[in-house]
């Protein structure tokens, strides 16, 4: 009997009272990658809304222009200084000045010697070398910022409890896991495409205080094909400490997890590979020659040989003892390693208490 009004009324309802839905939803396709896509999407929407991250948008790039300011102040002393402060005293005007010549220095010389100085001293604000020196700070705080914008948005959501929540609405806990990985690789693809032509452009501009012009002899396909697969390498090393926070935030299940269990891990790896070092010299021997070559398995060490292996080609400098393949071997595994038991981790962990 009660059920039989209820009954009546539905059956005079639209069948539009049932399929309308409300302008603001958009379910999209349903295959995986779209899926994935929208949860990538979701997870940047995220990233932009917190203050956290605006904060990271400002400061970035001031660290970036604010360190080729700093390079820029030896240009502007050798400017404003005087030809004569660029060579040494002659003997008849001082006989008891360190390093004082036999000759008089005439006005060409000193001002040739001010033209030397002034020539390398502005070289890092010039390219190439103005490419290594802005990579290396956006490097440098990348490896904090992305380690603390990682460990934040993985751990936060076990600190908060949202994700429960998250788990019912449909994904997998493997797509909300590789969501949260595009995500972050897209900030770090848009930080370095930002924040090189700025860092650069920003070299470019103080460059002009020392009045030199910047030559581009070295420029070619070659040349530039190389200095963007540094940048991939680059990015690869920053995503490797995100994956770092990933790993440790979701173990952890806390932001300060993370982020504190990254960070001790980016910091103290080094220092326990210069004792090791260290040990290994005053022992000698085959222990000595094991503990030596333990650091050559560091995920810091292994990047940096990357790095430094492909700078050798682009700003000619010295290359590493670790070869490429050892160090993409060694950061494969450590990549793996990190993605891989995240994703064991949020697979199997139970989240309904």
């Amino acid at each position: 009997m009660s059920s039989t009004p209820r009954a009546s009324s539905e059956q005079q309802m639209p069948p539009s009272f049932y399929s309308a839905r409300s302008s603001s939803v958009m379910l999209g396709r349903q295959d995986y990658v779209s899926v994935l896509l929208r949860l990538i999407g979701m997870e940047l929407y995220k990233i932009r809304r917190r203050a956290m991250s605006k904060v990271f948008g400002i400061i970035s790039p001031i660290v970036v222009v604010g360190a080729f300011l700093v390079i820029s102040l030896g240009t502007i002393y050798v400017v404003s200084s005087p030809p004569s402060a660029f060579v040494a005293p002659s003997c008849s005007q001082s006989n008891n000045a360190p390093g004082c010549t036999n000759q008089q220095i005439t006005q060409a010389q000193a001002n040739q010697a001010r033209q030397a100085s002034l020539q390398s001293i502005s070289d890092p604000l010039r390219l190439p070398t103005s490419l290594e020196i802005v990579t290396v700070v956006i490097n440098f705080i990348g490896e904090i910022l992305i380690i603390i914008l990682a460990g934040s948005i993985v751990g936060g959501e076990y600190s908060i409890g949202t994700v429960r929540l998250m788990f019912t609405r449909g994904p997998t806990r493997t797509q909300f896991l590789l969501g949260k990985i595009g995500a972050i690789l897209a900030c770090i693809a848009l930080a370095f495409a930002v924040l090189t032509p700025l860092g650069i452009l920003t070299g470019l501009l103080l460059n002009l205080i020392s009045g030199i012009a910047p030559s581009y002899a070295f420029f070619n396909a070659a040349w530039l094909g190389n200095a963007l697969l540094y940048i991939v390498l680059c990015m690869l090393s920053v995503f490797t400490y995100g994956m770092m926070a990933l790993f440790t935030g979701t173990l952890g299940r806390s932001t300060a997890a993370g982020v504190a269990g990254a960070l001790a891990w980016a910091l103290v790896e080094p220092i326990v590979g210069s004792v090791l070092q260290i040990i290994g010299t005053v022992v000698k021997g085959n222990v000595g020659n094991f503990l030596s070559a333990i650091p050559d398995y560091f995920i810091s060490n292994n990047l940096s040989a990357l790095l430094q292996n492909q700078g050798q080609i682009i700003f000619n400098g010295g290359s590493s003892q670790i070869s490429n393949l050892h160090a993409l071997i060694v950061t494969a595994i450590y990549l793996a390693a990190f993605i891989g038991l995240a994703w064991w981790v949020s697979i199997r962990r139970n989240v309904t208490n």
